[in-house]
């Protein structure tokens, strides 16, 4: 089958991204409805990025020289077998943040070995040529997975005989169904590079990263000016859960906005696809954050029709940003380089995340709606600081 690969790969990542936006959407909304506190949601969260990016620089390295298949394979299955655990042991009339933590920071872990590993697998299994359109059909059914996980979460809870224990296990499940669709993809990995390493060679290979990225000074710009607005954008994933639960008091109106943001990221992965144009280019990827900054201030205004609105208008820009985003690293990236390139990538730009977390969950109590003008104005002013900047 021609595109046998593509297929496996898009299914098993999506089996594994429902039962994850599950699982995110039940934990935080339990966190919030228990605590009514967004700063402590921003801990949990910020404690978990922790180890996940000092762990990236390794999994970068193990990506570049060990079977990507393999790994991909591993860590799914870790996951799966740790959200089972999580379920069977969390009791959810209280919250035990060090259980929360110790499963949080090895799904992380698993994900910052995953997720290097994948995107350098892509251009090894799929033609060149697909890249681009793999890439928007992959954000586009994880777009459709957001709007059908709120609903489908809110409908299951709803149900007597479901409890968040069980949609902890369908998280599990679905991890394990992943993996097992990930073990026939059709790989060969070349055990030339399978031999002996020290420390002293990892962080020689990370370091080699670093300066091929540093020689790439358009790419390397714009992974800066991607963490700095990656700071902003986790303030945003506080303050949605904390601004819908506890300041428009509507329990429900969390999910339905994430199925709102999703939508607007179909429509954008859909245009990306239909597109004609084949070639991403500095400007096409910096320019689809301007409106997010704008998109968020009609959230200012206290009621749910203006979240809504913002909401599917922000899932537009942001969608359309990250698939022109990582297509153009796969398009220019050397290959024997993507391994490390995505472990930096997802270094740096999360490396401000955790402080993002803390200080948005704080922040988000203090301001409430006007919170969404702080991070608008913050994305807007790292995009025309990288505008006005001499390329």
């Amino acid at each position: 089958m021609k595109y046998k690969n593509n297929i496996l790969l898009v299914t098993g990542n999506i089996v594994s991204k429902i039962g994850s936006s599950i699982h995110r959407i039940a934990l935080n909304s339990w966190l919030i409805s228990i605590s009514h506190n967004a700063a402590l949601l921003g801990w949990v969260n910020a404690i978990t990025h922790i180890p996940m990016l000092l762990f990236n620089f390794i999994s970068g390295y193990l990506a570049d020289t060990r079977d990507k298949k393999r790994i991909i394979v591993i860590t799914d299955l870790i996951s799966g077998l740790v959200c089972i655990l999580f379920a069977i042991f969390v009791n959810v009339n209280r919250i035990y943040i060090p259980l929360i933590i110790v499963v949080n920071i090895t799904m992380a872990i698993c994900s910052s070995l995953f997720s290097p590993s994948l995107r350098a697998l892509v251009p090894a299994i799929i033609s060149k040529d697909t890249i681009k359109k793999t890439n928007a059909i992959l954000s586009n059914l994880s777009e459709l997975v957001k709007i059908i996980a709120p609903a489908l979460t809110a409908y299951l809870l709803s149900l007597d005989f479901i409890t968040i224990k069980t949609l902890f296990i369908a998280n599990g499940i679905s991890f394990l169904i992943s993996s097992i669709s990930e073990m026939f993809i059709d790989y060969t990995y070349s055990v030339e590079n399978n031999k002996k390493t020290s420390f002293g060679d990892i962080f020689d290979n990370i370091k080699d990263g670093f300066h091929y990225l540093k020689s790439n000074v358009i790419l390397f710009k714009l992974i800066i000016f991607a963490m700095i607005t990656n700071f902003f954008l986790s303030g945003y994933n506080v303050l949605l859960p904390y601004y819908s639960e506890v300041v428009l008091n509507d329990s429900k109106l969390y999910g339905i906005a994430l199925s709102f943001e999703a939508a607007g990221a179909i429509v954008a992965s859909l245009f990306i696809y239909l597109s004609k144009k084949k070639i991403v280019e500095l400007n096409d990827i910096v320019k689809a954050t301007i409106p997010q900054g704008i998109c968020l201030a009609i959230a200012v205004y206290p009621h749910s029709y203006f979240l809504l609105i913002s909401v599917f208008l922000f899932g537009y820009f942001l969608s359309r940003f990250n698939v022109l985003f990582f297509t153009y690293v796969q398009s220019y990236c050397d290959e024997k380089y993507l391994g490390r390139v995505f472990a930096v990538i997802f270094t740096i730009v999360g490396i401000l995340m955790p402080i993002g977390n803390v200080t948005f969950g704080y922040l988000s109590q203090t301001l409430k709606n006007y919170t969404f003008i702080v991070i608008g104005c913050g994305i807007l002013i790292a995009t025309f600081g990288l505008f006005t900047k001499k390329r």
